[in-house]
This record gives structure tokens, sequence and C-alpha cells, in this order.
């Protein structure tokens, strides 16, 4: 639950908030990929890459990597189950409309053999009445 909520937080905020090791907190903005770069990420400023540099000592950067690999996987997930939902609504509306078409298919079909039996019915009710007044007018 929390894991899904930070992407959001951060995507509420605009920014990420990056805890250094000797006490530095840097506010980093999180970038979508295709606003201004190529792919998502954190923008940090050129003033804080020299503190994120003193404190990555040893395990440090290894952990920061892994905090920052974890908050990416946590975006993409969010990202496919917004996607999966949206996908869900179409399929259901597209799965919907085909309901429908099928529907209207068989009611033009119905139509056109009503149609047909009308065309027929008028035909021969015509033909017999020509039949009837040219027979009693020969009469």
């Amino acid at each position: 639950m929390i894991s899904t909520m930070i992407p959001l937080l951060i995507m509420q905020l605009g920014f990420a908030p990056l805890h250094l090791d000797d006490g530095h907190m840097i506010k980093a903005k999180f970038v979508q990929a295709g606003t201004i770069a190529p792919f998502s990420g954190w923008m940090v400023q050129t003033g804080d890459i020299a503190d994120i540099q003193a404190s990555l000592t040893g395990n440090s950067c290894l952990i920061r990597l892994s905090e920052i690999k974890k908050d990416f996987e946590d975006e993409i997930r969010l990202t496919q189950s917004r996607c999966a939902e949206r996908m869900k609504i179409i399929q259901d509306s597209l799965d919907e409309s085909k309901k429908l078409n099928e529907t209207l298919k068989q009611q033009l079909e119905s139509e056109k053999q009503y149609s047909n039996r009308l065309l027929i019915g008028s035909v021969a009710t015509g033909a017999v009445l020509t039949a009837a007044t040219l027979f009693f007018s020969f009469k």
C-alpha cells in the first residue's frame, strides 16, 4: 500500500526527497519520460551533485541505487496498473460494441426477410387484383 503511494506522492509534490548519509536532504524533481528527457528519472541540481559524491562512500552507492531502482519499479508497476485499467475499459466497450453489432445484424436480417415477404405478398395481391379486374371487365 505504502509502496504504491510513494510514486503518487512524488507525482503530486513534483519532487522526491533523497536523504544522504551525512544528513543532507536533496529534493530532486521527478521527470516523466518524454517531457524533457528520453527516460523517467530524478533531476538533481548541479550544486547537489557535490553533496552526493561526498556522501557516496563504500556501500552507500549501492544502497542509493537500490532505493532509486525500487522507486522506479514502483512507478513502472503503477503505470502498468493504470494502463491495464484503461485497457480493460476499452476492451469492455469493444465487447459491448461487438454484441450490439451482432444484435443489429440479426435485426437487419429479420427486417430483410419481412420486407421480402411483404414484397412477394404485394406482388401476388396486385396480380390477383389485376386478373380479377381484367376478368370482370371482359365479362
